[in-house]
């Protein structure tokens, strides 16, 4: 037992004896001397920017006025084609007359040239129960429904046609262009298509 004493002893001396060593970090710090950056010279400073203005676009140029009498005649001419046409003759059942969309700009009475197609095509054609179309169109207003093509084509077969003859007017610079489709709901096979153009 008395090695291991000694032991203990001697690691326990060599500890206090190291304790009491001075330690080489913690003497004072190395001198530092303090520098002061030059004095830069001032660069200057550009003068700022004038304040950029955006200015709006022009005002697209106004719509020329369409005179009633023009657009008459664009729909009688584009009735006189499909009343010449040989897919007239193929229609055999009534005919969901969609209102003309207008894409030419401006205010135009698309419901009383739309009535005018109707009547010059009258004798040629049987058109859908007039009420029950208006009935049905409010309906499809009222749930917020778009008049694209899947929903012509269902209030075609809900009002009880065959057929669907749509109608589009447009705007190449001063000349309209009436453009007019008879499709068959059953197959939508595309039956008749033409167009008229005028100022």
């Amino acid at each position: 037992m008395k090695p291991l004493r000694l032991t203990i002893m001697l690691a326990s001396s060599l500890t206090l004896a190291a304790c009491s060593m001075p330690n080489p970090y913690s003497s004072t710090p190395a001198p530092v001397k303090t520098t002061r950056p030059a004095p830069s010279k001032a660069l200057p400073t550009p003068p700022p920017a004038p304040p950029v203005i955006d200015m709006p676009s022009a005002p697209p140029s106004p719509v020329e006025e369409v005179r009633s009498e023009n657009l008459a005649s664009l729909v009688d001419g584009l009735a006189n084609k499909l009343k010449s046409s040989s897919a007239i003759n193929e229609v055999q059942g009534p005919v969901l007359l969609n209102n003309i969309s207008n894409q030419a700009g401006g205010p135009i009475d698309t419901n009383g040239l739309t009535a005018r197609l109707q009547n010059n095509l009258q004798g040629k054609l049987n058109f859908a129960d007039g009420a029950k179309v208006s009935r049905l169109r409010e309906q499809l207003a009222y749930q917020g429904g778009r008049a694209d093509m899947a929903s012509l084509v269902r209030l075609g077969k809900q009002s009880g046609a065959d057929y669907l003859l749509s109608t589009t007017l447009s705007r190449s610079g001063a000349n309209l262009n009436l453009k007019g489709q008879l499709m068959e709901l059953a197959s939508g096979e595309l039956l008749w298509s033409d167009s008229v153009s005028g100022r």
